[in-house]
């Protein structure tokens, strides 16, 4: 038997580092700790390259090695996702010598042939397989890196069948979804139900930057959206995020459990309250009975997603307002009323015709993300 622990983003520039550098802090509790006291492996998306560098764009997150020795219980990071490439080929350079330094496991960038994240414990075999949908920025023609993309199904495909076919159990890690809706867009819900066929045993999404639900799909396990495990999310809703624990026993998965956990005020991974844990219980139910029986999902979407919309401007407005008083939320709101009109431009726009999150390319993703200025 085996157990693999899986949380979501992991954000170690902007905010958390400004405070961090100021004066050093646990950045992740010791109740949270705790909880992979007896966890075999622990997966995370590393969503900030660790740079020299630093930027002035509020949305190109570059993080500090030393605030790696507070995550130390991580055993591997996925560098799939759509910040990877902030900083260009020296950043993904960079990022990779730090955690290599600091004995981190890595996957999600490669120079020839991709392999997964492969861990044998306990006589079971373990194969992580890592991919995103989108970057900020596009790889140039010198980037000698190449990361998969959900799309690139015969690379992924060839990977997992590779695995499966030698006994392992298959993880699909994927960075995939829309910002801060809690639901699967229906065109990326069927690619990633899709996958489902491919010899995959359980998949897993991160980068709404909100917890989603789980699904079950030709047998096959889902978990859309773990949240942000640590994020300086300017809203109560960025948060909260889960911890997906898999219990893995003769090469099936035997069962399943989530806990969750909130980024506090102090920019600290903590345990939730009573009622904080019910409510993204709640959350997390919800959705998934969605997910499972509502027949016309797309019609479901298109209503879904202004609620969502609705939902994280309201917990954005309020998280302003309990942390910066009415002066300081009156101030940011007239700072930044374009970012309020493109939240509510998307109201107007259908968005489950889209088959990636374009609103997290390039300046199109500056919305309310770092409103706490």
């Amino acid at each position: 038997m085996i157990k693999i622990s899986i949380i979501g983003d992991v954000m170690l520039g902007r905010f958390v580092l400004e405070k961090y550098k100021n004066k050093p802090y646990p950045i992740v509790a010791d109740a949270v700790k705790k909880l992979f006291i007896d966890s075999d492996f622990v997966l995370a998306n590393l969503e900030s390259p660790i740079v020299t560098s630093t930027s002035n764009d509020s949305l190109k997150f570059s993080a500090s090695d030393e605030l790696l020795d507070e995550v130390t219980f991580i055993r591997a990071f996925s560098l799939s996702n759509n910040h990877i490439n902030d900083f260009g080929i020296k950043g993904m350079e960079e990022t990779i010598i730090a955690l290599e330094n600091r004995g981190f496991q890595h996957n999600g960038l490669f120079t020839s042939e991709y392999k997964p994240i492969v861990e044998h414990c306990n006589n079971e075999k373990i194969a992580i397989f890592t991919c995103a949908d989108m970057m900020n920025v596009e790889f140039d023609e010198e980037n000698h890196y190449h990361t998969i993309r959900l799309h690139d199904e015969n690379v992924l495909q060839n990977a997992i069948k590779e695995y499966k076919n030698s006994g392992y159990f298959c993880i699909l890690y994927a960075h995939v979804g829309m910002l801060f809706t809690r639901f699967p867009n229906p065109i990326i819900r069927d690619f990633i139900c899709a996958q489902t066929k491919t010899g995959i045993d359980c998949i897993v999404t991160v980068h709404p930057h909100c917890v989603g639900g789980y699904e079950k799909v030709n047998d096959i396990p889902i978990f859309y959206s773990l949240g942000d495990f640590l994020m300086d999310g300017s809203s109560f809703r960025r948060r909260e995020s889960i911890v997906l624990d898999l219990i893995i026993e003769g090469g099936k998965l035997n069962s399943w459990n989530i806990t969750p956990v909130i980024t506090n005020m102090q920019l600290e991974v903590v345990l939730p309250l009573e009622n904080q844990d019910k409510k993204i219980r709640n959350s997390f139910g919800f959705v998934s009975d969605k997910l499972k029986n509502v027949q016309d999902y797309i019609s479901f979407y298109k209503m879904q997603y202004r609620k969502e919309m609705i939902s994280h401007s309201l917990s954005t407005l309020f998280f302003l307002y309990k942390t910066k008083g009415i002066v300081g939320f009156l101030r940011v709101f007239s700072n930044r009323i374009w970012d309020v009109i493109e939240i509510f431009k998307r109201l107007l726009q259908d968005r489950s015709k889209m088959s990636y999150d374009a609103d997290a390319v390039g300046e199109k993703h500056k919305l309310s993300n770092d409103a706490l200025k």
